[in-house]
């Protein structure tokens, strides 16, 4: 089980063929994540756009051009869509943003004949280390990147693509918090409405290979003495592996709250196409972007 990003980076060392591509590379802070990750032994690369601004922000930044093969490309549609070509071919087993919006890069990778499409919901899951330490290990929180206002069967793709995740990591059964305002179910607040019958969905065995419970407020989600207070007789609330949020909006709050408030490192994919997608925030530091490519490459097919 993978507790810590020292542990994920070790791991995503050990993976073997793990090439990452990244379209509109010429960024400094792209760049100084694909150096650092080249010279720890993580993953090779393919970058796109334009060579020469490419190699004269590789060399800026201490690293040198002819370790990473680009590709002469003219604007960030045509960088994306290279790389999603190259990902088809099976030459890419990672994908990473540069510095263009998540939105050009999710239009060739979600086109429906030349695309990464695999039929399933692709959403965005973030991870840091458990800021409780209880739980000890890694905590989950879906989706704050792609997916709007999920009805209850998107939810569901969703908390499957977490348990993916975190089977990967090495979580056999991870638990997986719903949450809501409230631990009880109230017609007008649908968001407790679809908790609770994710929790029978699991419990009926249609969502399988983790413990899902639900409605879950945050504090009873993560503090097992504030759930044993309120008297919520459940394994996961308390210790949960993967927060569920009810909407985008909330995802994404609580996920800058991680990097803006408690100052702690993140990492996050993108699950449900072919291949591990990464989306940092073109605002995210270089050290989330390297934990994002360490992510993307233990959970990638070698």
């Amino acid at each position: 089980m993978i507790k810590t990003f020292k542990q994920l980076v070790e791991a995503a060392k050990k993976k073997r063929g793990i090439i990452v591509g990244v379209p509109a590379a010429a960024d400094r802070t792209t760049i100084l994540t694909v150096i650092q990750a080249k010279r720890e032994g993580l993953a090779d690369f393919i970058l796109s756009g334009e060579r020469s601004k490419i190699a004269e922000t590789i060399t800026a930044c201490g690293g040198k051009p002819a370790d990473f093969e680009i590709l002469e490309t003219a604007g960030e549609d045509e960088a994306a869509m290279a790389l999603v070509n190259l990902a088809r071919a099976g030459k890419i087993k990672v994908m990473l943003k540069g510095h263009l919006p998540t939105a050009s890069l999710m239009k060739p990778v979600l086109d429906k004949e030349k695309g990464l499409r695999t039929g399933n919901l692709l959403s965005d899951i973030l991870v840091v280390e458990n800021p409780r330490k209880e739980p000890e290990g890694l905590l989950g929180m879906t989706d704050g990147g792609l997916n709007i206002l999920p009805d209850r069967q998107q939810k569901k793709q969703i908390i499957e693509n977490a348990v993916q995740v975190f089977h990967q990591l090495g979580y056999s059964c991870p638990h997986i918090g719903i949450l809501a305002a409230i631990e009880t179910v109230k017609e007008a607040m649908p968001a407790t409405v679809d908790a609770a019958e994710l929790t029978a969905m699991n419990q009926r065995g249609e969502i399988s290979g983790c413990k899902v419970y639900g409605p879950l407020a945050l504090d009873i989600a993560v503090s097992r003495e504030a759930a044993i207070h309120k008297g919520i007789a459940s394994e996961v609330a308390g210790n949960v592996h993967v927060l569920v949020v009810p909407n985008i909006e909330s995802g994404n709050i609580l996920g800058k709250s991680f990097t803006y408030y408690l100052k702690i490192p993140v990492a996050h994919v993108v699950m449900g196409a072919k291949i591990p997608v990464l989306i940092p925030s073109r605002n995210e530091s270089d050290i989330d972007k390297f934990h994002s490519v360490a992510l993307g490459a233990v959970i990638a097919e070698g």
